[in-house]
């Protein structure tokens, strides 16, 4: 059990696993590092139990059995350095003939100073989105210090301790990427930490972690911003995406992130990025290669052989592709059991399908409201942990009328 924690960068994040320490009464000391406004924030939500500005690392560094750095990466990155520098981490060392009494950390090959330890109580941690510069930077650490990298697949586009909740990390990924050779012992208070917010570890090789990251998060972004920003003056210039459908919105909705953290994702992942971006390249240019291979529609009259078998192999290795994501037991969001429910476009449709739910004690962990048309009947899609709140949720439904189907 953690006797306390340091989180440093008291964000959304952050403040979700305050939050979610605080709501299981976990007997651990919460340390939020931040900016003095921040910090006025999280004792105002009573989030934290010690709160310390940035500068003050010599004070906040102190007796941690973790210390998670959450700001954006550039800042976990100057946080690792101001780690690097800390007065009280040389005098130990020095004082203990090369180990610290407050942290157990340690710099790769610090295996000498891990034994004398014995099993002390303190590691260091980040959540940012890249893992092979912040990891090179936090193994150079010296003693008492030891340096784990972690990456959680979750987050909203809120950014604030104030939009803080708990179960957020709930049926997530949470890559741990420990240096090479690393026993599980030293950062087995992250597992622990990872387990109890509800998400799925996944030990991880740091390279591994941002080629992986470059095709299924980065280079979707890039894509995503890049077609935005390619919408053509003849279209724009009669306000023409306006008729956009949800295929066009579903694959430009990311595209309103923010720049700062792309940034910094950009400048630290950016050979995996490129390369995955090449690699989509040539599969549009293959694309446009079967299409051009098209016999088309002249006059009316369809072609004979229209030459489409190229294109229609790539419409089955996507159908295909797309599938994988879902396989049986390999990702971790689909262990939600999801129902659709029909809705009536009138006042008030929504709430007479949630409050039952509710009034039954049946948790949502996710919700989407999908087709939606103007005096057009949409589609609900709920989400609930086990299979068995769903069924729950499709009796009561029917038996209120709802055409309801299980996904």
């Amino acid at each position: 059990m953690m006797k306390r924690i340091a989180l440093v960068g008291f964000g959304l994040l952050a403040g979700s696993i305050a939050s979610a320490l605080k709501q299981a009464k976990r007997p651990t000391v919460i340390r939020a590092v931040s900016s003095p406004a921040t910090l006025a924030r999280a004792r105002e939500l009573e989030l934290a139990d010690e709160f310390f500005e940035y500068a003050q690392v010599e004070e906040w560094s102190r007796d941690c059995d973790l210390i998670l750095l959450c700001g954006p990466i550039l800042h976990i990155l100057k946080t690792i350095d101001a780690l690097s520098h800390v007065k009280w981490a040389k005098e130990a060392a020095l004082s203990n003939g090369g180990a610290g009494k407050d942290c157990v950390a340690g710099s790769n090959g610090a295996n000498s100073i891990d034994a004398k330890l014995n099993g002390a109580a303190c590691l260091v941690s980040d959540i940012g989105s890249t893992k092979v510069e912040i990891c090179r930077a936090g193994s150079k650490l010296p003693a008492p210090f030891k340096f784990v990298g972690s990456h959680p697949m979750a987050g909203s586009e809120k950014r604030t301790c104030e939009f803080n909740d708990p179960a957020i990390f709930e049926n997530a990924y949470w890559f741990v990427c420990p240096p090479e050779g690393t026993e599980e012992s030293v950062y087995a208070k992250l597992l622990d930490l990872v387990k109890f917010l509800g998400a799925t570890p996944v030990v991880f090789p740091p390279e591994h972690h941002d080629r992986t990251m470059a095709w299924v998060s980065h280079m979707p972004q890039m894509l995503s911003s890049t077609l935005a920003a390619s919408i053509p003056d003849r279209l724009l210039s009669h306000n023409y995406q306006h008729y956009a459908g949800r295929a066009f919105r579903d694959m430009t909705r990311i595209a309103a992130s923010g720049w700062a953290m792309w940034h910094d994702i950009a400048v630290t992942n950016r050979d995996e990025t490129v390369r995955a971006l090449t690699e989509v390249r040539d599969g549009v240019n293959t694309t446009i290669e079967a299409m051009q291979k098209l016999d088309v529609v002249k006059d009316g009259r369809p072609a004979g052989n229209d030459n489409s078998d190229s294109l229609e192999e790539i419409f089955k290795a996507g159908n295909e592709g797309r599938a994988s994501l879902f396989a049986p037991g390999r990702n971790a969001a689909a262990a939600f059991f999801e129902i659709t429910v029909p809705l009536k476009d009138k006042p008030g449709a929504l709430l007479s399908v949630l409050q039952p739910l509710a009034e039954e004690g049946l948790n949502i962990r996710d919700i989407e409201l999908m087709k939606v048309r103007e005096n057009v009947a949409g589609t609900l899609l709920i989400a609930f942990k086990t299979e068995d709140e769903a069924a729950r949720a499709v009796k009561l439904l029917r038996y209120l009328g709802y055409e309801v189907k299980e996904r």
